[in-house]
């Protein structure tokens, strides 16, 4: 079975904890250290040059310094090996007193953090009566390791919630909020014209920092406040809880069945509430939602909203306007719309009405905003009645259709082929509303004439070029999408000089293009033939003054190797040799996760070439040091069992994962999901076996699969 090998970083903390020995160092007359324990060279030398490079405070150090720092770094590793808190917490001790604590590594002090969480007692009894020094440096390891991993962090408040000590709870927690100020903010990057794939990939969040959220949720269900767990909340950067990862933790620290309860609906509460928080993100959600007609989870998503803006207990409001202390959160005229417009595109017209009656009864007045929405969606549906219909219900309420309004009636006209029908509305909107709307709304109206006039035969070419050179001359100035329709015109029909030249004009007006204006050029290039298309792409991007960022090259690949043909695979290979190049631009885990992943997505690379290519990444992951994190195993993963002839390559990911003790809930859902779907029930088993003799119990979503497989 085929199973890449990726390269692993060795980190410091290996060196201290495979020594077999440290000999002592000669020619020092500092006084004894705090355990007689010789002490490595070799360690010693990298711990010094690590203090070298990492230490901050003003004073410098003396050897004396040096080699008790070292000597502490030997007695951690002792302490280690000897499952020894007492001589660990000794020597962190000394080390946090003397500003020294920064030279151990992230992994050495994950090792503390699980050992010392490890002995924490249970019982409140218990721990008010122990030891209030060993307690503090349990939480202060805890904390240590929390800006990587919340491992510890959370062992210690799930120890304090079984004890019942919500005051524990919350002091930890505010503690571990202080240090998430300290922590510089996440990279900003442009994700525009990603794929959900990269999206994912580039949106990491600190580990385990859902459980610790949780946990403090716990604590305010026990004190039965739900304002307080909701506000709480909302403040996070956590954006969604996942119920398996809800299902672990009340399985984890819930042993009364009540308690259980309780917390479960304030964790389904607030996490509503989070959603509703995040207009734009929720209203993607109900998007997708619409695409599946036969499940029912769009309008149980929609009722649950119902349900929380009425009754004693509400806590959502039903506009921005309405919102109060104890209704913390409002739908928004986007959130309306998003369910409304999807329950049309189900073809559920009872349950669109049933919006607008509740859209009503709670005094929320629909804008302009709404009604074009209505409009893209009949007419993405080729519903031009409809469109029509909806138009004369909007001049009869009185409303005045804006530029929106109108680009939607003429997308849905061109798109049934009524052309002069589309042309005739595109003068009414020339000389009734243009001379009063923004620019912006103009453009987009116009925009859409000129993508119907192109796609609509080459009769109405010229009439489309005409109405471009009025944009140029007279207005209103054309933005990026009226040349990237340009440019893709020209690129079907192979005009090169016509690209080139709506290159130019973008370049005069300084409109900089977007992936979609390079990777249309990269394409029709590749189309014709042009071995140097990749080439002539970057220097197209420098002539324009756009300087390719990481996001830019890896969008560009990514779409490139969506097309699914060798010439577009070895373009894309071609961009990832230029950014290999260029230490500006070096490739990331999810530049190289989204060749992978295009191998095997579509079945349609061999499988002797595919894994060809697939070696070749990896090499050249390894000689990056660029090591793949879960998520990027999870899709490539999903991928790969997705596709005919991508089994072992898949299983041979997974495997990867086991060996590095990554697995987590997500990647035994796919495994097992992606074997049922391949009808690979033997396997499917083996997986089963090995995730129950690893020790890992299924949350109840992975167990109902887990049923299915041993009930075939």
């Amino acid at each position: 079975m085929l199973a890449p090998r990726l390269a692993v970083r060795v980190p410091l903390v290996a060196h201290i904890t495979r020594a077999a020995s440290f000999p002592p160092k000669t020619g020092s007359s500092s006084k004894p250290p705090i355990e007689s324990d010789p002490v490595d060279p070799v360690l010693f030398n990298q711990l010094r040059q690590r203090i070298i490079e990492r230490h901050t405070s003003s004073v410098e150090l003396d050897d004396h310094h040096l080699q008790l720092a070292n000597t502490h770094i030997f007695n951690i590793k002792r302490g280690l090996d000897k499952r020894n808190v007492d001589l660990i917490r000794k020597s962190w001790t000394e080390l946090h007193q003397t500003n020294h604590l920064h030279i151990l590594t992230r992994e050495v002090v994950e090792q503390i953090a699980r050992l010392a969480t490890a002995s924490l007692p249970s019982q409140k009894s218990r721990v008010q009566e122990g030891d209030s020094d060993r307690r503090s440096f349990v939480e202060q390891v805890a904390l240590a390791a929390a800006p990587h991993s919340t491992d510890a962090l959370n062992a210690c408040l799930l120890a304090y919630l079984k004890s019942k000590d919500t005051r524990a709870v919350f002091e930890l927690y505010e503690k571990f909020k202080r240090i998430l100020e300290t922590l510089p903010p996440p990279a900003a990057s442009d994700l525009t014209h990603t794929t959900d794939d990269i999206a994912i990939l580039a949106s990491g969040t600190i580990p385990g920092r859902a459980n610790t959220t949780l946990a403090v949720i716990a604590a305010y269900a026990m004190e039965d406040s739900f304002q307080g767990a909701l506000t709480e909340f909302m403040n996070t950067d956590v954006k969604k809880l996942q119920r398996y990862t809800t299902e672990e933790f009340l399985q984890a620290v819930c042993g009364d069945p009540t308690l259980r309860n309780k917390v479960k609906i304030f964790i389904e509460r607030i996490d509503l509430a989070k959603s509703v928080a995040r207009p734009t993100s929720i209203s993607k959600h109900i998007h997708n939602l619409a695409d599946s007609p036969n499940s029912p989870h769009l309008e149980n998503a929609y009722t649950s909203i119902i349900e929380a803006m009425t009754g004693p207990d509400a806590y959502i409001a039903a506009d921005p306007k309405f919102i109060t202390p104890m209704k913390p959160v409002a739908m928004t005229e986007l959130i309306w719309a998003s369910f409304l417009t999807a329950f049309l595109r189900r073809d559920r017209k009872d349950l669109a009405a049933k919006v607008w009656d509740d859209v009503t009864r709670f005094g929320v007045l629909p804008g302009i905003f709404t009604w074009n929405m209505v409009l893209d969606t009949y007419g993405s549906r080729g519903a031009s009645q409809d469109v029509i219909g909806t138009w004369g219900t909007m001049a009869a309420r009185g409303l005045q259709p804006d530029g929106y309004s109108y680009r939607a009636l003429i997308s849905a006209l061109f798109a049934e082929k009524q052309f002069e029908e589309a042309l005739q509305w595109f003068r009414k909107f020339q000389t009734e509303v243009q001379p009063t709307c923004t620019a912006e709304q103009a453009t987009t109206v116009y925009s859409a004439v000129l993508h119907g006039l192109l796609h609509t035969g080459r009769e109405n070419a010229a009439t489309a070029l005409s109405l471009f050179q009025q944009m140029e001359e007279v207005g209103p100035k054309p933005n990026l999408v009226s040349y990237n329709t340009m440019i893709s015109y020209h690129g079907r029909i192979g005009d090169f000089k016509g690209m080139a030249a709506i290159m130019a004009k973008m370049g005069a007006a300084g409109v900089a293009g977007d992936v979609f204006t390079f990777s249309t050029i990269l394409s029709a290039l590749l189309k014709v033939g042009r071995t140097d298309a990749p080439e002539m792409v970057l220097g197209l991007m420098r002539k324009q003054g756009l300087q390719p960022t990481v996001v830019i090259y890896t969008s560009i690949i990514d779409s490139q190797i969506r097309q699914r043909t060798v010439g577009h695979l070895k373009a894309g290979l071609r961009l990832l040799d230029e950014m290999e190049k260029d230490p500006n631009v070096i490739p990331n885990e999810i530049t190289y996760t989204a060749i992978l992943a295009g191998l095997y997505r579509g079945n349609w690379l061999p499988l002797d070439e595919a894994e060809i290519y697939m070696k070749d990444i990896l090499a050249r992951m390894k000689r990056k040091r660029i090591q793949l994190k879960s998520t990027g195993y999870n899709i490539l993963i999903k991928a790969c069992l997705a596709s005919e002839q991508g089994l072992e390559t898949g299983l041979g990911f997974y495997q990867e994962m086991c060996r590095n003790k990554i697995p987590r809930d997500d990647t035994w859902y796919i495994v097992l999901a992606g074997l049922i779907g391949r009808g690979e029930w033997q396997v499917a088993q083996e997986i089963v076996n090995e995730m129950l003799a690893s020790g890992h119990k299924p949350n109840n979503k992975i167990q109902r699969l887990v049923n299915t497989i041993r009930g075939h």
